[in-house]
């Protein structure tokens, strides 16, 4: 895998699938294409959902980059961001079954690292090497 970044503006989450489509196609990925498509996807409806409260008027901007086989996602949003107190109840297994409340568990389940900045949350995933590589 080569060494790649990429930005994209997403309004709303009408348009997720084919923005994701094309974050994917950009970073060239033939492993792990399911867990990162679904952390990107799970931290893009947390951002519209919860950040900017529902309003598609409101942008999240994503941003990647590939450096040594590390992926690195960057989602902002316009909210005030989350308090440790909460994002510690959110990533918990007790609220798995809760109807709302899960993303940030699934998203943690799948990074390899996470990092909380007000509204801002960076996700870090090492890539896997294809054997022919």
């Amino acid at each position: 895998m080569s060494d790649t970044s990429g930005k994209v503006v997403f309004y709303g989450v009408s348009e997720t699938s084919q923005k994701l489509d094309y974050i994917m196609k950009a970073l060239e990925l033939r492993n792990q294409h399911f867990e990162i498509k679904l952390i990107i996807s799970e931290a893009i409806t947390n951002a519209y959902t919860h950040g900017n409260n529902s309003d598609k008027n409101k942008p999240i901007y994503v941003e990647w980059e590939v450096k040594d086989n590390l992926l690195s996602i960057k989602v902002e949003d316009c909210g005030q961001g989350v308090k440790d107190k909460k994002l510690h109840e959110e990533i918990s297994e007790e609220k798995i079954l809760d109807e709302s409340g899960r993303g940030l568990f699934i998203i943690n389940s799948y990074a390899d690292e996470l990092i909380f900045s007000g509204n801002t949350i960076i996700m870090k995933k090492y890539l896997l090497q294809d054997i022919n590589d």
